[in-house]
């Protein structure tokens, strides 16, 4: 029994199957901190918005990690992969004690 074909899409729907399917990937799948999902900060860039950040490491040093970040202060260096931590922002959140509910 052969498959039945694939409908023709037209006008909008086409666009929108265009931009969910992207056709098969070439080359090995990409890690986690491989890809390209917005600008990445380096140790002593200040952190513009309080949210869970991802810490990618030096290669040789460990595995990428996420971690909570509070606005106004600066990206850290780590102790052991020193300058070539990088971090990249996965989503905002709000820091608990600067809600007006929560302020002492």
């Amino acid at each position: 029994m052969m498959p039945a074909p694939r409908p023709v899409l037209t006008g909008a729907r086409e666009q929108v199957h265009s931009l969910r399917y992207k056709g098969p990937r070439s080359g090995p799948p990409r890690s986690r901190h491989e890809r390209d999902d917005g600008p990445r900060y380096k140790p002593g860039d200040p952190i513009k918005e309080t949210g869970i950040y991802e810490v990618i490491h030096d290669r040789d040093h460990r595995t990428a990690h996420e971690a909570v970040m509070l606005a106004n202060d600066k990206f850290p260096a780590c102790d052991s992969c020193f300058e070539r931590v990088r971090f990249r922002l996965v989503r905002t959140a709000p820091y608990i004690f600067d809600d007006a509910d929560f302020e002492s």
